[in-house]
């Protein structure tokens, strides 16, 4: 069986889309992160990225923030691919805002 690699259609670094690409080191994921105070090298591991959130954030449910956040970004890279929804970091926002509040 022959797995399929695939280039990162979002950014102009024309990365293989892998999970830490596709949620951390893509420059697209990166300006949703921005959004939200979060900014981080490219060059720190995954872990050390968690941990840096975890410190920017200094709230008890940090990871729900992960979760979450990973959520909207993979729900927007979808609207833009498969539904030709222009991606926009205000739209982005705008959703984040609309998921995490509690009703």
């Amino acid at each position: 069986m022959h797995l399929h690699s695939y280039v990162c259609e979002l950014c102009i670094l024309q990365r293989e889309e892998s999970l830490h690409h596709l949620f951390i080191n893509c420059n697209f994921a990166k300006s949703h992160w921005q959004t939200i105070g979060i900014s981080y090298p490219s060059t720190l591991s995954r872990f050390r990225i968690i941990i840096r959130i975890k410190r920017n954030l200094q709230v008890p449910f940090y990871m729900e923030i992960i979760i979450l956040m990973s959520w909207c970004i993979w729900k927007q890279r979808h609207g833009w691919l498969f539904n030709n929804n222009d991606p926009s970091v205000q739209e982005f926002l705008r959703n984040f805002k609309l998921e995490f509040s509690v009703e």
